[in-house]
């Protein structure tokens, strides 16, 4: 069975009419000769809406109510989605996750994904009907709705896709495909054709908000090929594959509105940004400083959340903020040619250009410089062209 799988976001099916596009694009496809399943979102700023509702009841991530209020705008649009394509002489059903289903753990607003099941999703496909899948939904080993993260709808695709061997998984939103930085930011970004898993990877986890993090790394696990477009501008796209081979430098990943604490600490300074990774806090490490003394980076809006939990860690002697960085940004530079020689050289570039900088981390594909917030702008165009994404 040759199939498809489409995932439209919350732009996409924001509207009435922007639903009967979705159910166009799904049509054109269903009648080039491929079976199609879609996966939906929302639509854009439903889940928000919901969030804000379980929290002045002062529910939160962690309580299986509150996933299943949030993940209850999926139902709409699956429901809309299947009932546009019906409009169109198709036949249709809509899928919540239990239907499907797709096992989760039960680890409440953050799940993990076990196992999906496709038989039900096999037989409608091999009949000529559409399932519209829920996306973001899993359920529970006791049997609750679970949710999978902001951004989960491409989680759920890419796991659609391996389970129905799917040959590929089309990720539609209101971005055209992925670019070699952020267009928002500098309006010289360049869209790129083809990438592989390691630089989607990277860029997903370094800032770039094409696609959920998670999602790359179940599709690269499982090799299910990738293709990110616009619902509303029919264009080749971005492939993301492993047949990609990797560039020296593929792209930017932005991350603005940077923080500093400093911890002092009785234990190794991983284990203090392991702790608060735990808790869902991403914090990574500045270089230098000296032992049992270490600064973190973190999304300025969970500062607080940070220090409350580290004063309450057994390993931590003492947490403060440091107030003289508190508006910083990182820029990770994703390819292949990372080495802390690169690293350096970066560095050299932007200081030349009098950009006030405070450090690099080096890792796999990619290398993090962290800069003034202030020099953000004219710091991504002195590398956009230094490291040849221009071309």
């Amino acid at each position: 069975m040759v199939c498809t799988v489409q995932k439209f976001g919350g732009t996409s099916v924001a509207t009435p009419e922007r639903i009967k596009n979705v159910a166009d694009i799904i049509a054109r496809r269903y009648n080039s000769g491929r079976s199609v399943a879609a996966v939906v979102s929302a639509m854009a700023g439903v889940t928000n809406k919901f969030v804000g509702y379980v929290r002045n009841l002062n529910a939160c991530e962690g309580d299986p109510e509150y996933d299943y209020v949030v993940s209850s705008g999926e139902l709409i649009t699956a429901g809309l989605v299947a009932i546009s394509l019906k409009n169109l002489g198709l036949r249709a059903r809509s899928y919540s996750s239990w239907q499907v289903p797709i096992l989760t753990d039960d680890n409440y607003g953050h799940a993990v994904i076990r196992e999906v099941d496709p038989s039900n999703l096999r037989r409608d496909m091999e009949n000529g009907i559409i399932p519209v899948i829920c996306g973001f939904q899993g359920v529970s080993p006791e049997n609750r709705v679970t949710t999978l993260g902001r951004g989960g709808s491409d989680l759920t695709a890419v796991a659609v896709a391996s389970a129905v061997n799917a040959d590929l998984c089309e990720i539609y939103s209101d971005v055209d495909g992925v670019y070699t930085v952020d267009p928002n930011l500098y309006h010289g970004a360049k869209l790129i054709d083809s990438i592989n898993y390691y630089e989607m990877l990277e860029m997903a986890s370094q800032g770039a908000k094409i696609l959920q993090e998670q999602s790359v790394d179940y599709a690269m696990k499982k090799n299910v090929i990738i293709r990110v477009a616009s619902s509303f501008v029919d264009n080749g796209g971005t492939i993301i594959s492993a047949k990609t081979p990797p560039r020296d430098f593929r792209g930017l990943a932005i991350t603005p509105s940077l923080s500093q604490i400093r911890v002092f600490h009785d234990g190794d300074k991983k284990a203090v940004a392991d702790f608060l990774a735990k808790n869902y806090i991403s914090a990574e490490i500045v270089q230098g400083g000296a032992p049992g003394k270490t600064d973190f980076l973190l999304d300025k809006r969970k500062n607080i959340t940070a220090v409350n939990l580290l004063k309450n860690c057994d390993f931590v002697k003492n947490v403060r903020q440091v107030v003289s960085r508190h508006s910083l940004a990182r820029i990770s530079v994703i390819g292949s040619s990372v080495s802390p020689e690169a690293g350096e050289n970066l560095l050299n570039v932007l200081k030349s250009e009098k950009i006030e900088t405070f450090g690099f981390a080096a890792a796999d594909y990619r290398i993090n410089l962290i800069i003034s917030g202030n020099n953000l702008s004219e710091s991504i165009v002195i590398l956009h062209k230094h490291c040849g994404l221009e071309k």
